[in-house]
């Protein structure tokens, strides 16, 4: 999927499009841009590719307006299809983890 994402700005804009009504590609894009942000706050999916762990070490801790914002957009995205809920339990909750935190 290459690279998508440049700094927390572009991640802010792709996570807030999928607030509204997404479709997959939008969708597909805000999930990167999540896990993205799930990363860079220390709760990594375990098959990280290389391209966005090195992304996470670049860009360091997230804003925590970005984490909450990164946690309503994947509540949108998951309320899309059984599908999509399924698909996002865990990383719906490593964001709820690093929101808590």
């Amino acid at each position: 999927m290459g690279p998508v994402m440049d700094d927390w700005r572009s991640l802010e804009q792709t996570l807030t499009a999928a607030c509204g009504e997404p479709d997959d590609e939008t969708a597909e894009r805000a999930v990167r841009a999540a896990e993205l942000v799930a990363s860079t706050a220390g709760e990594p999916p375990d098959d990280l590719s290389d391209e966005d762990r090195e992304w996470a070490e670049q860009h360091g801790v997230p804003p925590t307006e970005l984490v909450d914002l990164a946690c309503r957009s994947m509540k949108c995205v998951a309320a899309l299809s059984d599908d999509w809920h399924d698909r996002l339990n865990d990383l719906r909750y490593r964001l709820g983890d690093v929101a808590a935190a």
